[in-house]
């Protein structure tokens, strides 16, 4: 009873001032969104006990692909896929975690959703490793699974048939991202939702500048096929000798040189 009766009057004051409530929740979303996982995990099973950065070479070419982000890709690719998949299941409750509580508690303003922005700020810039974190993307599903589970689900879905016509395992991988901010202007249509997703895109896309510019300059240099491409960004082989193999693209050449 205590404890209910402090929560019910924590709420009340907090739902009378609704930008201390905002002021809160970006703070802590923040806060946590700064923990990094990567590190955690990488300080508890890894011998060197020291998150590395990304460093791979790309084949038949003269180029490195050199990357800062701490997060789970970089855990995989030291400690292998279990222990990467382990870090952005962490990465995204430090996330969905306080959104589930805003939402269940104070869902009449939008606190949730600075926190769920201000999280995804913090992984990427997080305040206790000078600045240095992750891309967003764990996080930014983390939050997403609690607002709109059932748009990520669809998202995602549209995203692997767009990759499919268009033959890319990159539409299939980012896709969903892009195609999230109409999702959310059909489903919610309220301008504060739109602006959560589509800032939540500018700070992914922002924080991979370096990531596609080498993309970009190995398109230049080299036709990497679809497999290539999927091993690379960890997806498996499979996916890509299937797009390479049955993807539209692949079907419409076999169709038109049998021609």
């Amino acid at each position: 009873m205590v404890n209910s009766s402090w929560m019910h009057s924590l709420t009340d004051i907090l739902t009378g001032r609704p930008w201390l409530l905002i002021a809160i929740a970006s703070m802590a979303g923040y806060l946590i969104g700064s923990i990094s996982f990567a590190r955690i995990v990488t300080s508890l099973f890894s011998e060197e006990r020291k998150a590395k950065k990304i460093e791979r070479h790309i084949p038949d070419t003269d180029i490195t692909l050199e990357s800062d982000a701490i997060a789970a890709t970089s855990v995989s690719l030291d400690l292998g896929k279990k222990f990467g998949c382990l870090t952005a299941i962490l990465d995204m409750l430090k996330v969905a975690l306080p959104v589930w509580f805003l939402l269940h508690f104070f869902p009449e303003n939008y606190a949730f959703l600075y926190t769920a922005m201000f999280g995804m700020l913090g992984h990427v810039y997080p305040v206790y490793h000078r600045f240095k974190g992750g891309r967003g993307q764990a996080p930014l599903l983390g939050g997403l699974f609690v607002i709109n589970w059932f748009g990520v689900l669809i998202g995602n879905g549209a995203a692997v048939v767009l990759g499919y016509l268009t033959g890319s395992v990159l539409v299939m991988r980012w896709g969903w991202m892009l195609l999230m901010i109409g999702w959310f202007a059909l489903y919610f249509k309220d301008p504060y939702f739109v602006a959560y997703i589509f800032l939540g895109n500018i700070l992914f896309f922002f924080s991979m500048r370096k990531e596609l510019a080498t993309a970009l300059e190995i398109g230049r240099k080299r036709k990497s096929t679809q497999e290539e491409v999927s091993e690379f960004m960890m997806m498996g082989k499979g996916l890509g000798r299937f797009i390479d193999r049955y993807g539209l693209p692949a079907l419409l050449k076999k169709l038109f040189r049998s021609g």
